[in-house]
């Protein structure tokens, strides 16, 4: 009985197999017609007619565009069965392709992923324009080529403003061709009305300067390099830059060539804004190292003596002092970035000394530094938490700290000079644990709230002992 039984079942397992193998397809669709054009110019969208065969459900039709064996670019047509199609293929305008010949793959591949292809020569030419069309807010500009240059057109103006956000638009060239727009900040052929380019230059508002465009090299000017008081900074290189290099106190500064510089944080400490996008250099006249981080997007300045980051000369008042912070006396519950530039939580210094930070040095042996409460300094408003800071005369080390002397604090809320006011916002207090080498610190209160985006001013007076440290809200 059980052998009749196993019989019975190999047999019921033999007649599905049988019946699955009936139910699938195998079917090669094929091309059994095209039709296009033997010669393109780049940006053309050339006419493809198609026909194609097969018993299973078509998938698509693929169009893929290569060039010296490399795929630039591909596009799909819509089919769901065999028949005769009809569309429009685009010739990608890209930069730095020689004229000279191309292939284009045609694939057709049905439902059950079965595919055949067809490769179809193509001669393709980089579009010689009559002209170019710059288009700016204060109107459009033409464009001529350049002589003895085949793909550059420039044109030359008195523009309204030395920051020229534009885009350049290409006229449709032959019976195929489309308009171009070359746009954005690594300029690509088919930008949106958006995507300016972020032309700019040095120079009075209303002088006259040439802009020019190679459209075989995508390459533009006028564009700034990024600069810190007209000094150029070297390559970025794993997004940092550096230049050291001397400053006069109440000196001009532009920030130029770094497109989202309204992004950027700038340094209240050593910079004051002016108003009309420059800024005044704040500490006194020495040699400084302007470091600029594309990544946290800010300039950290550091003041030097000689090739070396300065350290306070406790005989002439001079140099740099500088601080670190982190958990003040309390722990708490709060985080602990507590304290670091150009915000606490993207680089908290954490009480490394490889962090300290500078103060600008304003004359007659004076440092300060400006911190915004919520930003750079914790608010300090979680049960038992405090925030503090520490003052040191080593630029990378808590070898030397100074002995401090809180002579003014802020009370109550946001803050007054008086004990009226209420409890005091900082308080003078020893730093616990061995990372700040129990150094005095300024410590937030525990419990009391900073106030969001308030900025306190830390006046340090080293010509007395131990250092005056004076505390405003600016």
């Amino acid at each position: 009985m059980r052998r009749k039984t196993k019989l019975f079942l190999i047999l019921g397992v033999s007649s599905a197999l049988y019946t699955c193998k009936e139910d699938i397809q195998i079917d090669t669709p094929g091309i059994t017609s095209y039709q296009t054009a033997e010669v393109a110019y780049l940006g053309d969208s050339i006419p493809l007619d198609i026909t194609i065969k097969g018993e299973y459900p078509i998938n698509t039709i693929k169009a893929t565009f290569f060039r010296n064996g490399e795929q630039i670019a591909e596009s799909i047509i819509p089919a769901k069965e065999a028949g005769s199609y009809r569309n429009r293929l685009k010739i990608p305008f890209t930069k730095g392709i020689a004229d000279g010949p191309a292939e284009i793959q045609l694939m057709v591949k049905n439902k059950n992923f079965n595919y055949s292809t067809v490769m179809v020569p193509i001669q393709v030419t980089r579009p010689k324009f009559p002209y170019l069309t710059l288009k700016t807010a204060y109107g459009n500009y033409r464009m001529e080529p350049v002589p003895g240059e085949s793909y550059k057109y420039a044109v030359s103006a008195a523009f309204p403003n030395t920051k020229l956000n534009a885009l350049i638009e290409a006229p449709a060239y032959g019976k195929n061709g489309n308009t171009l727009l070359f746009g954005g900040t690594e300029i690509s052929a088919y930008a949106t009305d958006k995507d300016s380019i972020p032309f700019q230059i040095v120079r009075a508002p209303g002088t006259v300067f040439t802009v020019s465009f190679d459209t075989r090299s995508f390459e533009g000017s006028p564009f700034l390099k990024p600069a810190f008081g007209g000094i150029d900074f070297p390559n970025f290189v794993n997004s940092i830059a550096v230049i050291e290099a001397e400053f006069k106190q109440n000196q001009s500064i532009s920030l130029d060539g770094i497109l989202d510089i309204a992004n950027w944080w700038i340094d209240p400490s050593f910079l004051s804004n002016n108003g009309d996008g420059s800024y005044k250099f704040r500490a006194t006249d020495g040699k400084y190292r302007i470091t600029a981080h594309q990544a946290l997007k800010y300039f950290k300045i550091e003041p030097m003596q000689g090739n070396m980051l300065a350290d306070f000369d406790p005989i002439s008042k001079t140099g740099a002092v500088w601080i670190n912070g982190g958990i003040g006396d309390q722990a708490g519950s709060s985080p602990a970035e507590r304290f670091g530039i150009p915000s606490a939580t993207t680089n908290g210094a954490l009480w490394n000394p490889e962090k300290n930070v500078a103060m600008a040095p304003l004359g007659n042996g004076i440092y300060q530094i400006k911190l915004i409460a919520g930003q750079n300094l914790f608010l300090s408003n979680v049960s038992g938490s405090t925030a503090g800071i520490a003052f040191y005369q080593n630029s990378r080390s808590f070898d030397n700290y100074f002995a401090l002397n809180l002579v003014q604090t802020l009370y109550g809320n946001p803050g007054q000079p008086t004990s009226a006011g209420g409890s005091a916002r900082f308080e003078l207090k020893t730093a616990s644990g061995n990372l700040s080498k129990g150094a005095p610190i300024i410590s937030t209160g525990s419990n009391r709230s900073l106030g969001v985006n308030r900025t306190y001013v830390f006046t340090l007076d080293t010509k007395v002992s131990p250092a005056a440290v004076t505390i405003t809200l600016e």
